[in-house]
């Protein structure tokens, strides 16, 4: 039994690869937004989608036979760049929590 990556239309970006570059895109489109407001966070942000979406481009066949990488390549390099999306997440969510300090209510008196 072989599995079959490609759309239904039979080219070469499979439906996981064009949802990871649609997602990547549109982080990366939200990180650009947050930059007005903060300049690092708008950055890691940014950082983020990008990874998310080179690591799309490159599960996809068509990347693969431009740049002539093999499917072992591409794979290593979809993967690197998934656990580096990861990563930025995981570090972006600890800074955060880490810089929001413990709020006190104030009373009406």
């Amino acid at each position: 039994m072989t599995k079959n990556n490609t759309t239904m239309s039979g080219d070469s970006f499979g439906v996981i690869a064009v949802l990871a570059i649609f997602v990547g895109l549109l982080v990366f489109g939200y990180g650009l937004l947050l930059v007005p407001v903060s300049v690092l966070g708008g950055g890691w942000v940014a950082a983020i989608g990008l990874s998310v979406l080179f690591a799309g481009v490159f599960a996809t066949r068509w990347v693969g036979d431009r740049l002539g990488l093999s499917a072992s390549d591409q794979h290593t390099l979809s993967v690197a760049f998934s656990v580096l999306a990861i990563l930025l997440l995981g570090t972006y969510v600890v800074v955060n929590f880490a810089s929001f300090e413990a709020g006190e209510f104030a009373t009406g008196r």
